[in-house]
């Protein structure tokens, strides 16, 4: 029978009482047996059926998939997420925190304040529990909780920013572009893909172009910033929002002034003193032109925003490529594209490019430009491509193609990984420290015999980075 509650505390009270305790603790053994015997048939859908078990044991509610919170009489919608212990900073998330479904036919008549996701999120009751790789679901321990309401408790510059998200989702299905929809376009609130099938879609107003499913989630870096505020973590970060503007705005507002200046002139307006050393200094120049600080800042962290500082020649061409973390040659090989390291980073991050500009002599830089910018779901199908075609590399065992040695007799080797002319957008070439940070092949190399190979990774083309800033 379920239990009906009257008031949120009543509510506080039983989640409480559940804290540091694991669902074992609160199920009769019948019903355990019934759980286990559910939990080997589901396998890795067993996520779901977590927070079914928490309804049911710990609240009294049977699972249900209502438009309204999941305990209506008080307003609360329940939700549990995944935590992991890490070595400096306690425990961080997971994962991001799915919502419900977009109905794209629907949306385009909502506003925020009565919008169908505030009618069923409005509060929402976070429980955190620490996900351990080998442990049953049902021996997850429950660290705290956290009410998470969306128009009161949390701060007016967070609100703003989530309402704004919300917004540009919202206006972005209106004009028939929810095909074209990704993570990385918004801030803290995403719209992340959700289908057990990636080859689903749906249909969408006006446009003939069907979408992929998808559904309202807090990103896993804000997650993160609630994670390390609920347990305590003494965050050192410098936050720059003023709760009246977007993060966009308030970067536009600080950066705009400093267009056109040398370096040395940013510095002396900024009145600080940064060392010139080559490996730090635009880097921590661009800091203090943001938030007058070299700390992090707090709402990159929350946003899942990199700065990339981008230095263009004199004559306005750019020579460094983007690369991004160094990929697991047996473990890439294993993962299908949608669920892969790489379309994860282009699908989710945002970046922000600071470009400075080399002086004709070389000896300064200019500060010319600055862009919000992400990979484009058009572009998605480059990357595939690569991707398969470095998998496809990898499992034949032909990664090199020849080595040479220069006028010096130091040797050069040549492979088949796609190279920068692939397809003009993203390309694969070395990352390590040296030809000696290597790391295991799942084949042994054809041409050398070894097992082993130098640390790759995958690079946006510097050509393509300087056509997208000038777009």
């Amino acid at each position: 029978m379920s239990k009906v509650y009257n008031t949120k505390d009543e509510v506080f009270t039983d989640v409480l009482s559940f804290m540091d305790k694991h669902l074992r603790d609160v199920m009769d053994s019948e019903s355990i047996r019934i759980a286990e015997q559910k939990i080997e048939e589901q396998g890795s859908s067993r996520k779901g059926y977590l927070g079914n078990l928490v309804d049911e044991y710990v609240f009294g509610q049977k699972a249900n998939n209502r438009h309204e919170a999941d305990l209506k009489e008080v307003g609360i919608e329940l939700k549990t997420t995944p935590i992991k212990e890490h070595k400096t900073k306690g425990y961080i998330a997971k994962e991001r925190l799915v919502f419900s479904m977009i109905d794209y036919k629907t949306i385009i008549d909502e506003n925020w304040e009565q919008s169908s996701f505030l009618d069923k999120n409005k509060f929402v009751l976070l429980m955190f529990y620490l996900y351990q790789k080998d442990l049953s679901i049902l021996d997850y321990e429950f660290k705290f909780f956290y009410g998470l309401d969306f128009l009161n408790n949390i701060s007016n510059k967070d609100a703003l920013q989530i309402k704004k998200d919300w917004e540009y989702i919202v206006d972005k299905i209106k004009k028939g572009e929810a095909h074209l929809l990704s993570e990385a376009e918004t801030f803290y609130l995403g719209a992340c893909t959700k289908a057990s099938d990636s080859s689903k879609r749906r249909s969408q107003p006006n446009s003939e172009i069907s979408a992929k499913p998808r559904a309202f989630s807090l990103k896993q870096s804000y997650l993160n910033y609630i994670v390390q505020n609920v347990s305590g973590f003494d965050d050192d970060s410098k936050t720059i929002s003023d709760g009246k503007n977007t993060i966009d705005s308030i970067i536009e507002n600080k950066l705009r002034k400093f267009v056109g200046m040398s370096d040395d002139e940013i510095i002396n307006d900024i009145g600080v003193v940064i060392s010139k050393d080559p490996k730090q200094y635009k880097r921590a120049l661009a800091n203090y032109m943001v938030s007058n600080s070299n700390r992090k800042i707090a709402e990159f962290e929350k946003a899942n925003i990199t700065m990339k500082v981008i230095t263009l020649e004199h004559n306005g061409k750019l020579k460094e490529s983007i690369s991004f973390p160094c990929f697991d040659f047996k473990k890439i090989v294993e993962q299908k594209w949608e669920d892969s390291n790489f379309y994860n980073l282009l699908e989710k991050n945002r970046f922000l490019f600071i470009v400075f500009r080399k002086d004709e002599e070389g000896e300064s830089i200019h500060f010319e430009s600055f862009k919000f910018w992400n990979f484009p779901v058009a572009h998605m199908i480059y990357a595939k491509s690569v991707f398969d075609e470095t998998k496809k590399v990898i499992n034949s065992g032909k990664i090199i193609k020849e080595i040479k040695k220069d006028k010096n007799g130091k040797e050069k080797r040549y492979t088949y990984f796609p190279n920068s002319k692939f397809n003009g957008v993203t390309h694969v070439r070395p990352h390590g420290k040296n030809s000696l940070d290597v790391i295991e092949l799942p084949v042994a190399d054809e041409l050398t015999g070894k097992d082993v190979y130098t640390k790759h990774c995958f690079w946006l083309n510097a050509d393509y980075i300087r056509k997208s800033l000038e777009n």
